[in-house]
């Protein structure tokens, strides 16, 4: 592979959820199996509470998930965009 990681850019509205309950969903749903480095699941903390709180749920969900630090973003190219929309006719 070329290094990169294909990721899903989440952003959310702290008055209708929480970032703990966003993480809980992830964990719960989320599969530690990888076939390709690039399909792993991981969350990507945006700071240092965020970190603590991801890396407290990932222990107690029991998934060998990382943690990391987020990187600067890079939106895919634009036919990557959309894509489950896309997919399924509606865009």
């Amino acid at each position: 592979g070329d290094g990169h990681t294909e990721a899903l850019k989440v952003e959310y509205d702290p008055t209708k959820t929480s970032y703990e309950a966003l993480m809980t969903r992830f964990f719960a749903e989320a599969s530690a199996h990888k076939s390709k480095p690039q399909y792993m699941s991981a969350v990507w903390a945006q700071n240092a509470e965020q970190r603590a709180t991801a890396e407290r749920i990932a222990r107690q969900s029991g998934k060998p998930i990382p943690v990391l630090d987020a990187k600067q973003w890079h939106d895919a190219e634009e036919y990557h965009q959309h894509y489950i929309d896309k997919q399924y006719g509606r865009r």
